[in-house]
């Protein structure tokens, strides 16, 4: 996050620790906090302090570890809408990494990038092991097709443009291959994307139902090319099964589903 020349780095880093308790779900030393992303103990320290002392960080003198307050929470409580009520997305993502044993993740379109906003590992001893706030690319990732697949093909063409603009003749985009491959995902509910940006491994991504007002997101269950290939239909299933169970009765949702 941080390498970005356009990112202030201490900005970047109040975020990041913040993604790290996410990801964490438990309280932590500075020293776990600065091993983590390979920052020097004493800013790290310093940082984690100042955090406490605006109120977003609570801090345990007698085990030396921090932990999120409710501040955190608070922060995004005008945006609780939909599938984020009450935890149900949380409760989704983890319900499918408990049925599928993978990892699960949940992205949205950042730029030319689709980029992963909550992460639950999986529980299998070989899984792909993903972090909050990974950025891939939009126009050749699994999330990154499904996210595409909502939108006009004008827009997708316009995309293409961009990226053609700014990447070298090698890494340049077709556009009339990328247009069979998003409407191959519409046709078929879902983008399936296989040594695309990680060799062995790839992902299974779909649509999550949202309001006109809502941010386009997408749920993906990440694991080994072999074993996606070999459970694509039980995963499907499981997913589509699990997100009607949990839109059931939600009653205003609209937009792509995942079906």
């Amino acid at each position: 996050m941080s390498t970005n020349p356009r990112i202030v780095k201490s900005a970047a880093r109040v975020l990041q620790v913040l993604e790290f308790f996410d990801g964490a779900k438990r309280s932590a030393p500075v020293a776990e906090v600065a091993d983590h992303y390979g920052w020097p103990h004493s800013s790290t320290s310093m940082l984690m302090r100042s955090l406490v002392a605006l109120g977003y960080l609570h801090y345990d003198a007698g085990g030396r570890r921090y932990l999120p307050t409710v501040r955190v929470r608070l922060l995004g409580d005008w945006m609780q809408q939909g599938l984020f009520d009450d935890g149900q997305l949380a409760a989704l993502m983890e319900s499918l990494a408990a049925q599928t044993r993978e990892t699960i993740v949940l992205a949205s379109r950042n730029g030319l990038h689709a980029q992963y906003l909550r992460v639950v590992q999986g529980g299998s001893t070989l899984r792909m092991h993903l972090r909050i706030g990974t950025l891939r690319p939009l126009l050749s990732s699994g999330s990154g097709h499904m996210l595409l697949a909502g939108l006009p093909n004008a827009t997708i063409r316009r995309l293409v443009r961009r990226h053609n603009a700014e990447y070298a003749a090698d890494q340049r985009i077709d556009p009339a291959e990328l247009l069979a491959t998003i409407e191959a995902c519409r046709e078929r509910g879902y983008a399936v994307s296989h040594n695309l940006v990680t060799p062995l491994a790839g992902m299974i991504a779909f649509s999550l139902p949202t309001r006109e007002d809502e941010e386009p997101l997408v749920i993906a269950i990440g694991g080994p090319t072999d074993r996606l290939i070999a459970n694509e239909a039980d995963y499907v299933r499981v997913v589509r099964e699990t997100l009607e169970s949990f839109v059931t009765g939600r009653g205003t949702a609209s937009g792509n589903q995942a079906s």
